[in-house]
């Protein structure tokens, strides 16, 4: 259910989708909705600002896949970033696999109530996905298969491949000593 009391925000990433053996280019639009679990703002920020990492960087350019390891490595080698799902990567699954993700990095300061997403390729449907959406019963079944999936991890992991992971702090999300929220050097993985 939609809280009337939430912050938005909207955001858009352009990828590639590996369906049916065929590689699809994809824009997507999401709208995240999200109320504050805590009244410091200075953790409240550096959430938003791992939010926006994640759209920004993690996602824009990146191909999504099945977990799948064999389709893994023959997309791997690629300069693009690779992120995998528990199942074919198509709207609703990526829906609530971000949503996930997201709770994941900041359920404590940032709680996702909704994520609406609509891509070109899902022929611009647009999919809203609270915590009472059908689509997490999917993924919680296929889930049990998976060795620690990369959405319930709160560090910027986004497959279960990939052997180099980070964490915030490399990339560069800190919060210094002074009262002053500051992004030491993000952009960068």
């Amino acid at each position: 259910m939609l809280t009337e009391d939430s912050i938005c925000f909207r955001t858009r990433f352009t990828n590639s989708i590996l369906l049916n053996n065929k590689i699809w280019p994809n824009d997507y639009d999401c709208a995240v909705h999200f109320v504050p679990q805590t009244d410091d703002q200075k953790l409240q920020n550096i959430t938003y600002e791992k939010y926006k990492w994640m759209f920004g960087r993690a996602f824009q350019n990146s191909i999504f896949i099945s977990h799948d390891e064999k389709i893994y490595h023959a997309v791997k080698d690629f300069k693009n970033d690779v992120v995998d799902f528990v199942s074919e990567p198509v709207d609703q699954i990526i829906g609530v696999t971000i949503m996930s993700k997201l709770n994941s990095i900041g359920g404590e300061y940032l709680k996702v109530t909704n994520l609406e997403i609509e891509s070109w390729q899902g022929e611009n449907l647009r999919y809203n996905i609270s915590t009472e959406s059908p689509e997490w019963d999917v993924i919680h079944d296929l889930e049990k298969d998976i060795d620690k999936p990369w959405w319930l991890s709160a560090q910027p992991t986004f497959s279960n491949y990939q052997k180099d992971q980070l964490t915030w702090e490399e990339i560069g999300f800190t919060i210094s000593d002074t009262n002053k929220f500051k992004l030491v050097k993000g952009g960068a993985q």
